[in-house]
């Protein structure tokens, strides 16, 4: 078929995209994220890159004169994919975990499991907030996203401490990104159930980490935290996990906490950081210590009296025990060694480890939320 010259014409885009739009578009994702730019400058390059460890403002300094468009792109690209901007995020991330946690504490209607129930189906949320007959073994938000996550901070509901964990962390990814989030990310994307059907949602499944890929935690997730700074520890989460088995369980309601990560001490990075293997050298000595108060019990002392015994030298023992405020459903917000010894009163018979998990879903929030904005500006 032949087209007219006048009819090729119209068929012409009226403006097409250059490499000038899109390092114009890449600059403007890292202003949003909270990076100084500086043009017409002779020293190209960072300044103030740490941004895991200080609360200064990175800045990207370039000359749009004499610089090459393309070489700007590439180092702009680069930029929005480092450690430095994902801390960044995680900086300002922090403030959003905190005032989640505070909204979901607040709700007195958000209950645990009743005692003995089994846990498979571990999230019965508010009627008519979430679709839960989805077919995916998952619950996903009926409306958006951002209404079901904030039917949760005043309505009745349960969930069991795992799906409490995964509502923390999707609640403060949506509040991060307020009113981009239902623009970003459909809600079939996202979902809450047991960690085997969470497993399959389409933001978890992505595997698109933050900080923590699946080789780092098996390596070691508390090492690659601590390295990379104190604001990559903002919302991670884990997992307090009995090491003997669920065979040494005595109560079955209480066999182990998933935890979310609110606050952080400088001291307790260094002291992870001094570390060599610190998860397992931690566990270790959560382990030794069990063992001294696991004999005192079978000489009959009183629980009670050693849960505060043992809180207290878990707190003397490390940094990690006493200065990292984690939230656990629905125990509220309290140090890994206030847990350690709550678990001991529960289930003596067996002491307790840990495990960070993978950040998928922040890795997925922060990548979508640069795809949408470059998508947005280039339009």
């Amino acid at each position: 078929m032949k087209y007219s010259a006048g009819i090729l014409l119209c068929l012409l885009p009226i403006h097409t995209l250059s490499a000038t739009d899109e390092m114009s578009c890449s600059l403007s994702v890292l202003s949003d994220l909270g990076w100084r730019l500086a043009d017409n400058r002779t020293d190209i390059g960072f300044e103030k890159t740490d941004t895991c460890n200080t609360i200064a403002k990175p800045l990207f300094k370039y000359n749009s004169t004499t610089e090459n468009t393309d070489k700007i792109l590439i180092r702009s690209q680069q930029t929005l994919k480092s450690i430095t901007s994902k801390c960044l995020f995680n900086r300002r991330y922090h403030k959003s975990v905190k005032g989640v946690i505070n909204n979901l504490t607040e709700n007195r209607d958000f209950k645990f499991l009743p005692v003995g129930d089994d846990p498979r189906d571990p999230f019965s949320p508010p009627e008519g907030t979430w679709n839960t007959s989805s077919g995916k073994g998952y619950d996903i938000p009926l409306q958006s996203i951002t209404h079901s996550i904030r039917s949760l901070y005043n309505k009745p509901f349960v969930a069991e401490c795992s799906t409490a964990v995964q509502i923390a962390q999707l609640a403060s990814l949506t509040e991060h990104y307020a009113d981009q989030t239902d623009k970003m990310i459909d809600a079939s994307e996202v979902g809450i159930g047991t960690w085997n059907q969470y497993a399959k949602t389409p933001s978890i499944a992505a595997k698109q980490s933050l900080f923590i890929s699946r080789r780092d935690r098996h390596e070691d997730g508390l090492s690659k935290l601590a390295a990379t700074g104190r604001s990559a520890f903002y919302g991670q989460i884990g997992y307090i996990k009995p090491y003997k088995g669920t065979s040494f369980i005595d109560s079955w309601d209480n066999r182990g906490q998933n935890y979310m990560v609110v606050d952080i001490t400088d001291k307790a990075v260094a002291a992870i950081k001094a570390r060599n293997k610190p998860l397992k050298e931690l566990s270790r000595l959560s382990r030794d210590i069990w063992k001294k108060y696991r004999k005192r019990r079978g000489r009959g002392e009183p629980i009670e009296k050693l849960k505060e015994e043992m809180q207290l030298e878990l707190e003397a023992a490390d940094p990690f025990f006493n200065d990292i405020e984690i939230y656990v459903h629905p125990l509220r917000t309290k140090n890994f060694a206030a847990h350690l010894a709550r678990q001991f009163g529960y289930n003596p018979r067996t002491p307790y480890v840990f495990e960070v998990y993978e950040d998928f879903q922040p890795g997925y929030f922060y990548k979508r939320f640069i795809d949408h904005r470059m998508k947005q500006c280039m339009q």
